[in-house]
């Protein structure tokens, strides 16, 4: 009972047919911080329904009843709301993808989410595609998210220890201090034939970007090395109490990374690029199949649909691209791009294919049994999952955005346009230099 408030606070009514909600009664806007009508209600309205605001001949809001009534503040708001007359309004809870409840979900609520003002490190692809030990993977990853056991984030989490480092015993413990501005990794890296750049942050991901950005291939794996050992010289100093000389470090960085390549070495072929591998690296060598791919702004929650159509030999047959309906999230653009991508297929008469994206939630929806989900990301499932009951033969399969390169490409030139475009004979400018 004491987080009922709570409770109440993140539900919200999603819009079907709108004959279950009270305009000025129940919480149904997309607005996380006010979802109520700002407008003041007129008293011959009292419990009146949105049903009454949509337009039944065309199942579109009626904006001549919106600008009689609302405040021009509230009228693109409710413009916003997508609706499905062939669905009931219903409940749902606000901060979960799927509109369901959850003991996490309402603990984020209470607790309130992490709020970072720190740019966030979103080289990911780069550090997984190195070529190091998976252990030093873990390691960065660790690092790159600010979860290594350092004694200021100990103390976070309310250890009573020391927070002082435990190599020079003077400054307090975070990552950057323990990787890269203690005085005993300086000596490590002062001795490394590495170009750093000049520290100008604290952060330690924004420095390791920087890293990114200076040092080759090689050099990446060489500091990746000297990262992880001096981390190891530092649990030596917590546990052990003995810390080996700088140069030492170095030293067993060195020779353990030599050690690794010269095993590892000419093991794994050389990646093919990525306009061969997009059209090769899929189940169905025989299949016609279709690329999807969504583009999403946040900001304006505009978004836009790119999908390229290739048969089993990877040879162009056609394109889509379009602009969609107001989008609440990155997840709804791209449910609602597959949605638009298997509608386009149908009207082109085809029955057998198989429907390409980059985004695994979509594919886990799309190819799991039929599960309750109230969020507005529903209505695309569930739209989705008709079309496809609909052809002969369609396979979701789910591929990494560098083999999805194609839709990427259509779906991000769409700016903004108001009706739907195709090419059947030649590839759009967007795209056909890779079938030169």
């Amino acid at each position: 009972m004491a987080a009922k408030n709570m409770v109440c606070t993140g539900v919200r009514r999603r819009i079907g047919n709108g004959k279950d909600t009270r305009i000025w009664d129940h919480p149904w806007l997309q607005d996380e911080q006010n979802p109520m009508i700002q407008t003041e209600m007129p008293p011959q309205l009292v419990n009146a329904r949105v049903f009454g605001l949509i337009d039944q001949e065309t199942g579109t809001w009626d904006t001549s009843i919106l600008t009689d009534i609302f405040v021009p503040e509230d009228v693109p708001r409710i413009l916003k709301i997508p609706i499905s007359p062939d669905y009931e309004d219903t409940w749902y809870w606000h901060d979960d993808p799927r509109g369901l409840y959850s003991v996490k979900s309402g603990y984020k609520c209470i607790v309130g989410r992490y709020d970072n003002t720190i740019t966030p490190f979103n080289k990911w692809q780069v550090l997984w595609k190195l070529k190091i030990p998976p252990k030093w993977k873990t390691f960065l990853w660790r690092a790159l998210s600010d979860i290594l056991p350092t004694t200021m984030n100990l103390r976070n989490k309310r250890v009573d220890i020391e927070p002082s480092c435990a190599m020079c015993g003077v400054l307090y413990e975070d990552t950057m201090h323990a990787l890269v501005t203690c005085d005993y990794a300086k000596a490590v890296w002062g001795q490394a034939s590495l170009p750093i750049p000049v520290i100008q942050t604290n952060i330690f991901n924004e420095w390791f970007n920087m890293i990114l950005d200076n040092l080759d291939t090689d050099g990446l794996v060489y500091a990746a090395a000297i990262l992880y050992h001096i981390w190891r010289a530092r649990n030596n100093a917590v546990w052990d109490a003995y810390m080996p000389m700088p140069k030492k470090t170095l030293r067993t960085a060195t020779i353990t990374m030599q050690a690794w390549c010269a095993v590892h070495r000419g093991t794994e072929s050389s990646p093919a690029p990525p306009h061969t591998n997009a059209v090769t690296a899929t189940p169905g060598q025989h299949t016609r199949r279709c690329y999807v791919d969504a583009s999403y702004h946040h900001a304006t929650n505009t978004a836009s649909v790119g999908a390229v159509l290739l048969n089993g030999n990877g040879q162009y047959i056609s394109a889509y691209v379009s602009s969609l309906p107001n989008c609440f999230s990155s997840l709804m653009a791209e449910a609602l791009a597959c949605k638009e991508a298997l509608s386009w297929l149908k009207n082109r008469g085809e029955e057998s294919l198989e429907l390409l994206t980059d985004c695994l939630t979509v594919k886990q929806y799309l190819t799991t049994s039929a599960s309750t989900d109230r969020s507005y990301v529903g209505y695309a499932i569930d739209g989705c999952r008709n079309l496809i009951n609909s052809l002969l033969s369609c396979l979701v399969v789910f591929v990494p955005r560098s083999e999805n390169y194609l839709a990427h490409a259509l779906a991000t030139s769409v700016v903004s346009q108001t009706s739907a475009m195709y090419w059947d004979a030649n590839p759009p400018a967007q795209i056909s230099h890779y079938f030169e």
